[in-house]
């Protein structure tokens, strides 16, 4: 496998017990049961697409927290939706890749001078004194809350028909963090934004995806984002490097489990960098964070926070 690591579905199955039971919940999903697909651009419209990073920090195992909306301001206080529905994100882990969180939306050209960000249901999953992992919410003691349900965060750039622009939103979860005498966290979330560029890291990175359609005669593939259930545009080209068992690009068939790692285009689309098996079952596949190893009676298990 190349620049990724996955652990084997005998493992899995053998530590499903202990994983379920630390990470139930715990994840990147979509509160919607349909998908969306890229949006193709008019000539009167643009394109604009958000990731989510966060900034590292310690002591904490995970953040779970929904965004329930989105969108851009000009400077005239127009406002442009970009999301449609809610979708939860585990932060801590978005320290090691960044996720996708909005998929090419049209939208009117125009000079933005803010994204608007809306939150809700913070989760942590923390070590207790005693060594206990525990998993927090608004109404379990100790409790986690927001201390605002909405974020503006500064952002600076210009769309233009037939353009797409990708932005980048950081969640500062170091500073975003406090906690008072009895345990309580409370998050005041701080947020940055910085547009996305041809010489910063991939946006997808051990992305798990499902290919939808080849293109055999542009090296190109439509690929569903499961985390988000959004439909991407992905190209490969000579640098591509392909897992061996995968294959190469003419290997590639609708309905494969792949997992990717791509460079957003200032067209919208993705130019794949690394091209990794990914489980025939998502189910039985799990990334994130590795808590513990150890033995019950004759069977190793594996204790996980699960991306």
């Amino acid at each position: 496998m190349i620049k990724s690591s996955d652990f084997r579905p005998a493992l899995l199955v053998i530590a499903a017990l202990g994983v379920c039971l630390l990470c139930s919940g715990c994840g990147m999903t979509s509160s919607s049961g349909s998908t969306t697909t890229t949006q193709i651009n008019t000539p009167t419209q643009g394109q604009v697409t958000v990731f989510l990073q966060d900034a590292p920090v310690d002591g904490l195992v995970a953040c779970n927290v929904t965004v329930t909306d989105a969108g851009l301001f000009d400077a005239g206080g127009t406002r442009y939706p970009l999301l449609a529905w809610s979708r939860s994100f585990e932060l801590r882990q978005l320290r090691l890749a960044s996720a996708l969180a909005v998929a090419s939306v049209s939208t009117k050209p125009a000079t933005f001078s803010s994204i608007e960000v809306g939150l809700s249901t913070p989760r942590l999953t923390v070590v207790g004194p005693n060594g206990v992992v525990q998993q927090l919410t608004a109404t379990t003691a100790p409790s986690v809350t927001l201390a605002n349900s909405t974020v503006t965060v500064p952002v600076s750039f210009t769309l233009a028909a037939g353009q797409s622009q990708g932005v980048m939103l950081d969640f500062d979860l170091k500073n975003s963090l406090s906690v008072d005498a009895n345990g309580n966290y409370l998050i005041t979330p701080v947020l940055k934004s910085a547009v996305t560029s041809s010489t910063g890291p991939s946006e997808l990175s051990m992305t798990l995806v499902k290919v939808s359609a080849v293109q055999s005669a542009t090296k190109s593939m439509d690929v569903l984002v499961l985390s988000v259930g959004d439909t991407v545009h992905v190209t490969v080209d000579s640098n591509t490097a392909f897992d061996p068992s995968v294959g190469q690009f003419s290997s590639l068939t609708a309905g494969q489990m792949i997992e990717l790692e791509a460079k957003f285009q200032p067209d919208g689309t993705y130019l794949a960098k690394y091209v990794n098996p990914g489980a025939p079952d998502p189910t039985l596949r799990f990334q994130g964070m590795l808590m513990d190893t150890h033995q019950s009676g004759t069977n190793p298990v594996a204790e996980m926070v699960v991306r």
